[in-house]
């Protein structure tokens, strides 16, 4: 299924052509992700019902989508045309990342044994951003079996600065 994958980022990517040229993309985002979160699982597979004819399929998205930008309301129409709208979800997030990984932005995730407060969670993206010279994204994560520390993950890259892999790590040294 990689395919679908490199498809979503195509159709991703022209969407963004036409963003940059246009001047939208931050539109484009905001109605991609509205359509995102209304095409949940039953509505897609409405869409892809050949129960259901083609004409009234078209009508009814047309009809959800009559107030997002052209372009977007061209891309459904041809994903559903071709058989393809399942693609659309992927194509939203494939889009979201893009205009991101174009911004300079980079996804984080950061888990930590305690929950962290708010003000402890922006100084250490701020750390984090100040060190890598990057914007930081940073969901956040709890997981107690850490004991201490924390364990930062930035784009492809891990820190674990946690107490139980430095435990681990102790326990390696030991027994070698």
């Amino acid at each position: 299924m990689a395919l679908s994958g490199s498809s979503a980022r195509r159709y991703a990517e022209a969407l963004y052509q036409i963003g940059t040229s246009e001047k939208v993309l931050d539109e484009f985002g905001s109605s991609l992700q509205r359509l995102h979160d209304a095409l949940s699982g039953d509505v897609v597979r409405a869409l892809r019902n050949p129960g259901i004819p083609l004409r009234a399929r078209r009508a009814a998205l047309d009809a959800a989508t009559a107030a997002e930008p052209k372009a977007i309301r061209s891309l459904l129409d041809l994903l559903l045309e071709r058989e393809r709208i399942a693609l659309f979800p992927q194509i939203a997030t494939a889009y979201a990342d893009l205009v991101e990984r174009r911004a300079g932005i980079v996804k984080g995730r950061i888990t930590t044994a305690t929950q962290l407060s708010a003000s402890d969670r922006e100084a250490l993206i701020r750390r984090l951003e100040r060190s890598s010279g990057k914007k930081i994204r940073a969901t956040f994560a709890v997981d107690e079996t850490l004991i201490g520390g924390a364990k930062v993950q930035v784009g492809d890259r891990l820190i674990d600065s946690s107490l139980k892999a430095q435990l681990d790590e102790l326990r390696r040294e030991l027994a070698s």
